[in-house]
């Protein structure tokens, strides 16, 4: 079970921002309660606070999530490792010949995918678009993303709160290319990302089209 701290950071996950008062509401308790509590972590570095101004009426105080606060969530660092140096033992010499650095990248990260999906290829296959998406959102939420969907007028819309490998896309954002195509492997349909969290967005906002088979575009990279 939850004690009220975890159940606050959670909020600030999904939620990105809150109050005072929309904490207390979401969670059923008093405002002081809840004061308390972000007293707390505030004081142990894993929630900040600023004065956000309205167009009318004094300024509000709003709570968001430090970076201390951001890798209290699952990552996945271990896992991204261990993939790399599986598919980095297969790599076939001829496989390699003639590609350039990124070209090699690109060919490692391409075969990573390929395994990631061989590993939950029974659970996604010959199923019909709308179970797909609600399977790979069940698998984003087991990897330790905090992930939901919505459907739209033209599609689905998978978003992930939690980035597993946070202090990797950084500095390789083709990280972020290979999620996405992993994504559209799964899905076995187009997938773009509409919003990146290495672009500052509150979450990865991946977008699924309703017909076609997995040709990837991404956004938002730049």
């Amino acid at each position: 079970m939850q004690t009220t701290k975890e159940h606050i950071l959670a909020y600030l996950k999904q939620a990105g921002v809150a109050t005072v008062d929309g904490l207390a509401t979401e969670l059923g308790l008093a405002r002081m309660t809840i004061r308390q509590h972000l007293t707390v972590l505030e004081r142990d570095a894993l929630v900040q606070s600023r004065e956000e101004r309205r167009s009318k009426g004094r300024p509000r105080l709003v709570f968001t999530l430090t970076e201390g606060g951001q890798e209290r969530f699952p990552k996945q660092y271990e896992r991204l490792a261990d993939l790399v140096l599986q598919e980095v033992a297969f790599l076939d010499p001829e496989d390699l010949a003639g590609l350039d650095g990124d070209g090699k990248k690109r060919l490692l990260l391409q075969k990573m995918a390929e395994r990631v999906y061989r590993e939950h290829e029974s659970k996604v296959k010959d199923r019909p678009l709308p179970e797909r998406v609600a399977i790979v959102t069940d698998i984003l939420k087991d990897e330790g993303g905090f992930a939901d969907w919505s459907a739209g007028p033209d599609g689905y819309e998978i978003a992930d709160h939690n980035c597993v490998y946070r202090r990797v896309v950084d500095a390789h954002p083709d990280i972020c290319t290979w999620h996405v195509s992993l994504l559209a492997r799964l899905l076995d349909s187009d997938v773009e990302c509409s919003e990146f969290m290495r672009n500052g967005a509150d979450a990865c906002r991946f977008v699924v089209r309703r017909e076609g088979t997995a040709q990837v575009e991404t956004k938002g990279q730049k």
